[in-house]
């Protein structure tokens, strides 16, 4: 199955706004958010990423909803519960 696929580069505008948003995320340390079903790395989200994000999972193709800071806030309690029980 071939797909015409039309590959473009951004206008200088939008070019200018993709080197200031990597600017903005270069001193910031990134977070893999997992499939919740296949446990495969879904998107990588910063620190300063807030909300919800919605993916689709590369492997199972299943679409998840993320609350972002929700997720944050459950990897501090699974590292909490693993050191009382380990």
């Amino acid at each position: 199955m071939s797909r015409n696929i039309r590959v473009s580069e951004p206008s200088a505008e939008m070019q200018i706004k993709i080197i200031r948003a990597k600017d903005a995320i270069a001193s910031q340390k990134p977070r893999t958010v997992r499939c919740p079903y296949c446990r495969h790395n879904s998107i990588i989200v910063f620190e300063d990423t807030r909300g919800h994000v919605q993916t689709k999972c590369k492997v199972c193709g299943r679409e998840t909803v993320f609350n972002v800071l929700e997720m944050r806030r459950l990897r501090r309690l699974q590292l909490y519960y693993s050191s009382l029980n380990g």
